[in-house]
């Protein structure tokens, strides 16, 4: 498998690209080199082109998609992405947690609170998590098309007192 070289700096497009719908048609183009995907030869234009389709200049066509070379190294950007992403979050997780552990010291008792506050709602403490119980009744099926016509009576029964309102005469 390709190795891709993610130190180079990607710009941004102009629009952002769909990752979910370039990452589904790149799968399947994959699936169909799975058996002879570690035999294929990636070109410097193979990856020139994926390097354009991940940064969103140039546009994943049916020929490009066609070419073994550059489906192979889009697949390993975007697994390389996929990867990157997910360790950016465990990274920021880890960094704001220490952060209020380090805050949780601080002389002034309000900022104290929060922290502790904070530190109780992460979601593997779970300490200070709000619970919201709902109440179901079940009511038979009976009782509920009594209780619908009684409201739709009461409706029908409102509509009649309801007057339209006078038509201003054209006479002035």
């Amino acid at each position: 498998m390709q190795v891709p070289d993610i130190e180079v700096d990607v710009p941004y497009a102009d629009y952002p690209p769909t990752f979910e719908d370039l990452q589904a048609r790149v799968t399947a183009a994959f699936n169909s080199l799975a058996e002879i995907a570690e035999e294929v030869e990636v070109t410097d234009t193979d990856i020139a082109t994926a390097h354009a389709i991940f940064t969103g200049t140039k546009q994943p066509t049916a020929t490009v998609l066609s070419s073994p070379g550059s489906v192979v190294h889009i697949k390993a950007i975007l697994d390389e992405y996929d990867k990157v992403v997910i360790q950016s979050a465990v990274q920021l997780r880890t960094y704001v947690t220490n952060k209020l552990i380090v805050d949780s010291t601080n002389p002034d008792p309000r900022i104290r609170l929060k922290c502790y506050e904070l530190l109780g709602k992460i979601s593997d403490v779970r300490l200070f998590t709000d619970k919201t119980e709902i109440t179901m009744r079940h009511r038979p099926t009976e009782e509920l098309e009594q209780l619908l016509r009684e409201r739709l009576m009461r409706t029908l029964e409102a509509d009649e007192f309801v007057t339209a309102p006078p038509q201003p005469s054209l006479n002035g």
